[in-house]
């Protein structure tokens, strides 16, 4: 069964969630939908970019064995005279052959090397044998015929890494879409050989690729579509799975409320028929029913022990039972602290007194007086003094502290006990918890949860500090309030 600040705060949990649950829940899918759409769409980009690549190096690298490398390297040394040739003619024409055969070309022609890598050379182009041009080429604003390409017109490829060499060595294809005022791009480049296998130039052909951006944004359609279906879905069982937690949250804080109820009844109905058998101890001890034997006194008295730490046992429970349920009454009253801190340390002496313990305390002659809770003080001092006796060997060292400052009732209960293991020391106050050195030595694990709802109930606070095996301290804090 959850404990009560399991319950408490799922609870706050819950009141959390259920004002921006479905928000949150919208948010976060549609970030992961932008991202899952951005993946697959980046993906089928890629994909049919490949397939795209893959279909132009085949055109080209076909295209390119068409021409014969030692015409191409002719051509190439002539320069512009390689014009006035009829081999340049057909080498024009086998361009223009190539570029009929598919609509998506628009342009194909040869280029070479030069001395520097960043410059290549026209050898033979497609539109050489426009006799009137009409594109601006060369993007002077005339178009005239300046705006064809001849034999040796040489052109910066500074910004066009293929054709600084690897245009020259094997099939490729530029990385990225070269997008100009003519269209969307992508070049091919194949190596033209000489007989030798010396590469003397290489067969580049533009494709308008157009066609292939509209594809690739066609794609991102169906993606968002799926996208927002499931980010449909995924919503929807998000809010299915929040309400069943919610019932879920629900049905374990009734029952833990239920458990706490019935531990309370149990308890309380326990309570008088303890006290009862303790005050019929008390009578037979004291003689009022008749005279007992020695040896029957020394029996009764242990039975009057039993029923004195049932008695204490079932008042625990039920504290804790308040706790749990949040109805720890708090019923305030003027309370003298120095006569107070006398009469718990008269009880503690005795027991201090049968473990041998020192128990010292350092309390003000004239501390005053306080507006608190005798029967919750009283919970808190025994309980912190009783542990710290109880957990102290032999021969060691209790001490009390107390002082006032500022309206609030400050005291300290130090040990040198055992002290508490750091890995236990963020569960200390948890009901039924026992720090792991200590469990063999006898307890409940309600003192310490039952000490902090008995300081909180007040107003105040307690906190501690320990080193295993060095003692521990315990320090509470507790408003005054109004006399």
């Amino acid at each position: 069964m959850l404990s009560i600040q399991c319950i408490k705060r799922l609870a706050n949990i819950q009141k959390i969630l259920s004002g921006c649950a479905i928000y949150i829940v919208f948010i976060f899918c549609a970030l992961v939908a932008i991202v899952i759409t951005f993946f697959l769409q980046d993906y089928t980009k890629q994909l049919l970019r490949e397939r795209l690549n893959e279909r132009l190096i085949a055109i080209v690298s076909t295209a390119s064995l068409q021409f014969s490398g030692n015409e191409i390297e002719t051509l190439h040394d002539m320069g512009i005279d390689a014009a006035k040739t009829d081999i340049y003619k057909i080498n024009v024409l086998k361009l223009q052959a190539i570029r009929s055969a598919n609509k998506n070309i628009r342009y194909a022609y040869v280029i070479g090397q030069t001395e520097d890598p960043n410059i290549v050379t026209y050898i033979v182009d497609a539109d050489a044998m426009v006799i009137v041009p009409t594109i601006d080429f060369n993007e002077d604003g005339v178009i005239d015929g300046y705006d064809i390409s001849k034999p040796g017109d040489e052109y910066d490829a500074t910004e066009v890494p293929a054709m600084q060499g690897p245009a020259f060595e094997s099939p490729i294809v530029d990385s990225e879409l070269s997008v100009d005022s003519w269209g969307t791009f992508l070049s091919g480049y194949a190596p033209i050989y000489s007989k030798d296998g010396k590469s003397v130039g290489a067969l580049v052909i533009d494709v308008e690729v157009s066609d292939f951006r509209a594809l690739v944004n066609a794609t991102l359609i169906p993606f968002v579509l799926f996208i927002i279906t499931l980010l449909f879905l995924i919503s929807f069982l998000t809010i299915f799975i929040i309400r069943i937690w919610r019932s879920r949250v629900e049905i374990m804080r009734d029952l833990d409320r239920q458990k706490d109820e019935l531990l309370g009844i149990v308890s309380h109905q326990l309570a008088t028929p303890i006290s009862a058998l303790k005050w019929d101890f008390e009578m037979l001890l004291d003689g009022d029913i008749g005279e007992i034997k020695e040896e029957q006194k020394d029996f009764f008295q242990k039975l009057q022990g039993v029923a004195a730490h049932l008695s204490d046992l079932v008042s625990m429970i039920l504290d804790v039972s308040r706790i749990q349920l949040g109805r720890m009454k708090v019923d305030r009253t003027e309370l003298d602290l120095n006569t107070f801190f006398d009469d718990v340390l008269s009880i503690m002496q005795a027991k201090a007194h049968e473990r041998k313990i020192n128990l010292s305390s350092s309390i003000p002659a004239k501390i005053g007086s306080g507006n608190l809770d005798k029967r919750l003080m009283l919970m808190i001092t025994e309980n912190l003094l009783s542990n710290a006796i109880k957990y102290t060997p032999e021969g060691g060292n209790v001490k009390l502290d107390v002082k006032v400052e500022n309206a609030t009732l400050k005291f300290s209960v130090s040990d040198t006990g055992c002290g508490i293991p750091e890995k236990d020391q963020d569960k200390i106050f948890g009901k039924l918890f026992r720090a792991s050195n200590v469990r063999s030595v006898d307890g409940n694990g309600f003192g310490l949860y039952v000490v902090k709802g008995a300081a909180e109930g007040q107003g105040g606070k307690i906190f501690f500090k320990s080193e295993e095996n060095q003692g521990t301290s315990f320090y509470v804090e507790l408003p005054l309030g109004e006399n």
